[in-house]
């Protein structure tokens, strides 16, 4: 069980771990909890509820790879964690990157520099986003994904974990699906692993994607078709 030290005096109703270290000129707002194992950068704002370092906490049928011990959880400097996120532990998260409010980012999760979540987001575990990326309200990355650099997602898109919604055996995993570098994909759009969208490609909103989309490839519909290529004047 973890030991938390006594009522600190940084903000009220704050929790943190024997060990842990707190910078000097982090902001901590009230009823944070901060577990063992985490390391904080410097300059990092903390919202009012977050939970950072979480011990994974997982039902019996999950197929999760399960953790023992306690891993560390790092967020970098200058990060903005948001009211209400929880981080659970092993989680990393790069420097000067904004974490709104109620984001869910689970165990080995891996994201970079220079990132922002929107509210309500969830980060499946194994799952690694890199840096520059932005990702908007309610979009929920599922498992064994990797989004590239400089990715822009709008609102609401459901990256799929199981394609076959449980009835795989559980030895068997799902490829993910892989996100290539600046490409962007439009509000409540659906993408059904195994999946590679390439580099500089546009999803269009409420596409539902279930092949793989080549570079520069502008794709809308149910099933996504292609419609037309990205013009020069508007790549990155």
């Amino acid at each position: 069980m973890t030991q938390f030290q006594d009522a600190s005096d940084i903000a009220p109703g704050l929790l943190v771990a024997r060990g842990v270290e707190v910078p000097a000129d982090a902001e901590i707002d009230p009823y944070v909890t901060i577990y063992s194992g985490v390391r904080l950068g410097r300059g990092v704002r903390i919202g009012q509820g977050a939970v950072i370092g979480r011990p994974q906490r997982i039902d019996g049928g999950s197929r999760a790879p399960r953790r023992t011990g306690r891993a560390e959880t790092s967020i970098g400097d200058d990060c903005l964690i948001g009211s209400g996120t929880v981080i659970v532990a092993g989680a990393r998260i790069g420097a000067r990157s904004a974490l709104s409010d109620l984001v869910l980012v689970r165990e080995t999760a891996l994201i970079g520099e220079d990132v922002m979540i929107g509210r309500g987001s969830a980060v499946a575990h194994t799952t690694e986003i890199e840096a520059g990326t932005r990702i908007q309200h309610e979009v929920l990355i599922a498992p064994r994904c990797h989004i590239g650099p400089d990715v822009m997602i709008a609102p609401r898109v459901v990256f799929i974990g199981d394609p076959s919604m449980g009835r795989n055996p559980p030895e068997i995993t799902a490829p993910g699906i892989r996100v290539g570098r600046a490409a962007r994909i439009g509000t409540a759009a659906i993408l059904c692993p195994p999946l590679e969208i390439g580099e500089e490609a546009l999803i269009g909103a409420g596409s539902f994607v279930r092949d793989d989309v080549a570079p520069r490839t502008v794709v809308v519909g149910t099933p996504a078709r292609f419609l037309r290529t990205v013009r020069d004047d508007e790549l990155i």
